[in-house]
């Protein structure tokens, strides 16, 4: 809308119209070439700078720094304090003071920026114009520093004399305000003229629709963050009797979350279950799939059911689960006092097993078909799995590309396995590291389980 408003109003400059004709009044005469063209240099600078990030410090910065360019002499972008804190939308009392962080300023005078720094927190009065600004979405100007603002850093205000017009426009985004921009200019430029003030709206307004952009993204961003970090294993390292190291890169470049997921689950008498599985597609409708299987593989490993059994139990209740109804998966149940391992698949990539002395094994494990299919019979698999052996379970993303197919991928996986590294962790980014590309085209789950000596011991079963 912005850039529309932007739009209409250089054509009606350029003929030489603007709304006081609409209204009825007199055209006023045409704005001269050079300074039109000015205006327009200045606003597709800023758009450009402005839009180039989704970090809200950013946006404010390059608004500040395009206006220094002539414009101003001094500027500065405040928004609410509630909208930075709680991402709630500002509701600003006539009986109520305003707060609003300082984001970013800059000025000709550099030591400006040090007295009124960015991050700081400031309260105004219902009766000062700050707080009408922000209140009542309305520009306030006034050829003082307002009294707010110097009270509250008498020491700050000195050497401010200089600056002889202030101009504080809102900042509007759907139909709300987000905050204000402050424009100040000094004696030398002299007082703002009438399109200089219009100019102004035009600048704020530019900046209003990024740092709305920023503001949702960055919200979206914590969101898919925290909803990651929820997903991923909550017991790495803590599981007697085997050590766990995993990574999980979602695709593209703007989906934070995916269908990938990996699970670890301990059991009683020195087992534990994993689980790793990979929902079609990637993104929010995907990841939403992989939540439910997730918590239903969950369950029911913490049933005591083998592999092939939860796998069945997955492929029946994967058509009910949404528009995302097929994964794949592996599911293995290892026994850390037998040193034996359990494993089936549900279509996914097979294990590999790396050995002590550094061979790569890959058992012999019926593929099964995806989940969602409904009546495939998976089979349960048996291997030994002494200590310092490394289980490698993985989803396709890891192995295959435009590039590279499947037998491909398994065989550069099986030669990074082996590659020397200084612990599991470290061997596990290294895969990650030597076989994923950027940008990364599906999503990328890997998960190294190792055994080690310190299982507990079997305890003698009742009865």
């Amino acid at each position: 809308m912005a850039t529309l408003a932007f739009q209409l109003t250089i054509r009606r400059e350029a003929h030489g119209v603007n709304a006081d004709v609409e209204a009825g009044g007199r055209p006023p005469d045409p704005a001269p070439a050079g300074t039109l063209l000015a205006r327009l240099n200045l606003l597709n600078l800023a758009g450009a700078r402005m839009a180039g990030t989704l970090d809200l410090e950013q946006v404010a910065r390059r608004l500040v720094e395009v206006a220094l360019t002539g414009f101003a002499d001094a500027a500065g972008v405040y928004v609410a304090e509630r909208l930075i804190a709680r991402d709630e939308e500002p509701r600003p009392s006539a009986a109520r003071p305003v707060e609003v962080r300082r984001i970013a300023l800059g000025a000709a005078d550099a030591g400006l920026e040090e007295r009124f720094p960015s991050g700081e927190v400031l309260a105004f009065a219902p009766d000062t114009p700050c707080a009408a600004c922000l209140r009542d979405g309305a520009v306030q100007r006034f050829a003082a520093l307002p009294p707010e603002v110097a009270g509250a850093h008498p020491a700050a205000a000195v050497g401010l004399g200089d600056l002889v017009d202030f101009l504080l426009v809102p900042l509007r985004a759907d139909g709300g305000v987000l905050g204000f921009v402050a424009f100040a200019r000094g004696r030398a430029a002299g007082p703002f003229t009438p399109e200089q003030v219009g100019l102004a709206r035009e600048l704020t307004a530019l900046a209003a629709g990024c740092l709305d952009n920023a503001r949702r993204y960055q919200r979206e961003h914590a969101t898919a963050r925290a909803l990651q970090a929820g997903l991923l294993p909550r017991l790495l390292g803590d599981v007697p009797g085997v050590q766990v190291a995993h990574r999980s890169v979602p695709a593209g470049r703007t989906d934070l979350v995916g269908g990938d997921w990996c699970d670890i689950i301990p059991l009683a008498a020195g087992r534990v279950a994993l689980v790793i599985g990979d929902a079609m597609g990637h993104g929010s409708a995907a990841a939403a799939t992989m939540v439910q299987l997730r918590a239903a593989a969950r369950t029911l490993a913490m049933l005591d059911l083998g592999p092939a059994e939860i796998l069945t139990w997955l492929d029946r209740v994967a058509p009910d689960l949404g528009p995302v109804q097929f994964a794949t998966c592996a599911c293995a149940v290892l026994d850390t006092t037998a040193r034996t391992g359990v494993i089936a698949r549900a279509g996914h990539p097979p294990p590999i097993l790396l050995r002590p002395d550094g061979r790569c094994d890959t058992p012999d494990i019926p593929p099964g078909l995806p989940l969602g299919l409904g009546g495939t019979v998976y089979e349960d698999v048996r291997v030994p799995f002494p200590d310092g052996t490394t289980l490698v379970l993985y989803t396709d993303g890891l192995i295959e590309s435009r590039e590279r197919d499947l037998e491909a991928g398994i065989a550069a996986l099986r030669t990074a396995l082996t590659a020397p590294s200084a612990g599991l962790d470290d061997a596990c980014g290294a895969v990650v590291s030597e076989l994923v590309a950027t940008p990364i085209q599906d999503d990328v789950t890997v998960m190294l389980v190792r055994a080690h000596g310190d299982a507990p011991p079997r305890q003698p079963e009742e009865g």
